[in-house]
């Protein structure tokens, strides 16, 4: 059973190193890294970095491949532990967009674990496919109990838990404006604005009860507007809408019904 056990860590590893990079690969807007180094070059090497060890976790038995996973696991152990311990409100980013809250101690003991598991399977034989391929129930069953034990350990799902069962009024809601971002980027309004921006960055954000208002800079017909975004902090993308503030002072609206004018100036800023 032991060695078993010890067998079933290695695709088990290889899903968690996949899950990890498709989250980092996923369109996200501005997204915490793994580390302080912000960047998203640097958080799209550590996916890749995971998809090459989950891939060779899945087709090789080579040791440098387990010895490497062991190294990845203990170093990302010792970069969210660094973390917590400078009582950082920086997110570890582990899995993309679902790892934006500020690092804990359940992280570090997550990553623990990870490494232990690592550490377990490194002189296991055969590859990740072959032992899915030759698995029975018990190693279903050793699979099920790693699956529950790394659901157990992983911040992104307590605080799924949390907020479905005691959730907080979004005028209340602590929202990083990371996930404004991620919410806006993928929206069927900004596609629809984008091409008109002459900047990459707002000029101005603010926040009302449950929107937060992003002000771009833009350029229609030769004329210079304002195109405003109004993103909901509970990130529901198909809710973000867009208006477009002239120096006529005329704004066009985006809704439900579609463009339309009205004479509402946008003010207040």
């Amino acid at each position: 059973m032991t060695e078993l056990f010890r067998e079933v860590q290695i695709p088990f590893l290889a899903v968690v190193l996949l899950a990890g990079a498709v989250g980092k690969a996923l369109p996200h807007g501005r997204t915490p890294n793994l580390t302080r180094y912000r960047g998203g070059t640097f958080a799209l090497g550590v996916g890749a970095t995971e998809a090459v060890l989950g891939i060779l976790l899945l087709t090789t038995s080579m040791f440098a491949v387990r010895l490497a996973s062991v190294v990845f696991f203990a170093t990302a152990t010792s970069v969210v532990a660094d973390l917590v311990r400078r009582g950082s409100d920086e997110a570890c980013g582990c899995f993309g967009r679902l790892s934006t809250a500020p690092a804990r101690r359940l992280g570090v003991v997550r990553a623990a674990v990870l490494t232990g598991a690592a550490v377990m399977a490194a002189e296991a034989p055969g590859t990740g496919v072959r032992i899915l391929a030759s698995a029975d129930g018990r190693s279903a069953a050793l699979l099920a109990v790693d699956c529950l034990v790394f659901l157990a350990v992983s911040p992104e799902v307590v605080d799924a838990i949390e907020h479905r069962l005691h959730p907080i009024p979004c005028e209340l809601r602590d929202v990083p404006l990371d996930a404004t971002y991620a919410a806006l980027r993928p929206s069927a309004a900004w596609r629809e604005h984008a091409a008109s921006l002459t900047s990459a960055e707002p000029t101005d954000v603010w926040r009302e009860l449950c929107h937060r208002y992003l002000v771009y800079p833009g350029e229609v017909d030769g004329r210079a507007v304002e195109v405003v975004f109004a993103v909901p902090v509970d990130g529901g993308s198909a809710a973000v809408r867009a208006g477009v503030a002239w120096d006529s002072g005329w704004e066009r609206q985006d809704d439900d019904s579609g463009p339309q004018r009205v004479h509402s100036p946008i003010g207040g800023r």
